[in-house]
């Protein structure tokens, strides 16, 4: 997975979006990639499992991950 933003609608600039990111999607033939909208909100980005044997990092994101989708939390 290259790329997973998680986000919520508020304070959403529906009139700019986010310029293009040279390489991100290299198979894209570009004219029909659609950037997201530009938001103000603060950005947290994570990474893991940056090695080949840096395993347990997957399961700590996927339990992140599952621990900010969760309705109840």
């Amino acid at each position: 997975m290259e790329l997973l933003t998680l986000t919520g609608r508020d304070d959403m600039i529906t009139t700019c979006r986010e310029p293009a990111i040279d390489g991100l999607f290299p198979f894209n033939d570009g004219e029909n990639e659609v950037r997201p909208f530009i938001v103000k909100k603060p950005t947290v980005f994570l990474t893991s499992r940056v090695h080949p044997g840096e395993t347990p990092a997957s399961y700590v994101l996927n339990g992140i991950i599952n621990f900010i989708l969760n309705e109840k939390s």
